[in-house]
């Protein structure tokens, strides 16, 4: 019986465990094979698909010019029906614009704020009106856009006009006296303007020097003395010197 060198034993275990290998690399290979068929054939559908798209993408366009066209010449008719050009009714569309987003820009104010743009209000609100007779709002949507503007004003009006109060706190928790209260945020933010409150409030205050707590004094609008106000002021400035001037 012939002996079976080490050299024999390890060439047929590397014969056994090769011989798998060789195999699945074969199988790999034509799994990859039939994948990159189906890759291929995957391509194809897709670019055909790409071109079909493009296609639709091309009618559609075709489509929108002529839609574009089609309401253009709506708009033209409409307007020459309502004796109004095309650019006026874009110049009243810019306004309008320009009107909403002042508008949402004065909303986002405190009534004390809000205050010194009254008379703003006032003048936007006179054309709002106007612009509601305009031949231009019998279109709905230009229509509908004044009518909200013009509520919106009406509104931002109203918040002024209620009558604003500021209930006295003390001295020794709020440190309020006429000159503190002015400054405040929320009233005038300009404590010069104590003298609108006094003038404001002389059912109560009979010296400015001294008011109470829990008194609800009136906040009167402005964001300027009046003459009147400026005259009491003054007078008060001078009393305040004679008093303290040595004699």
């Amino acid at each position: 019986m012939k002996k079976i060198s080490l050299f024999s034993i390890i060439a047929i275990a590397i014969f056994v465990s090769v011989s798998p290998l060789v195999a699945q690399e074969e199988m790999t290979r034509e799994e990859w094979q039939t994948q990159m068929a189906t890759y291929k054939a995957k391509q194809a559908e897709l670019q055909a698909e790409l071109l079909k798209l493009n296609a639709e993408i091309e009618e559609l366009k075709t489509q929108s010019t002529k839609l574009d066209a089609d309401i253009t010449a709506c708009e033209d008719a409409l307007y020459a029906l309502l004796g109004v050009t095309r650019a006026e009714v874009e110049a009243f569309e810019k306004e309008l614009t320009q009107m909403e987003n002042r508008i949402a820009e004065l909303q986002r104010m405190s009534d004390a704020e809000l205050v010194n743009y009254k008379d703003e209000l006032v003048r936007m609100d006179a054309r709002a009106k106007e612009m509601a007779k305009s031949k231009i709002c019998m279109i709905p949507r230009y229509n509908d856009r004044v009518n909200a503007l013009r509520q919106k004003i009406t509104a931002l009006l109203n918040s002024i006009q209620k009558e604003k109060t500021y209930t006295v706190g003390t001295w020794a928790k709020d440190r309020d006296c006429l000159w503190n209260i002015a400054k405040k945020k929320d009233i005038y933010a300009n404590a010069w303007m104590w003298p609108k409150i006094w003038q404001g409030n002389r059912d109560k205050i009979k010296d400015p020097d001294i008011i109470k707590p829990k008194w609800v004094l009136k906040i009167p609008e402005g964001k300027e003395l009046s003459k009147e106000e400026k005259s009491a002021a003054n007078k008060y400035y001078r009393q305040k010197a004679s008093v303290s001037s040595p004699e």
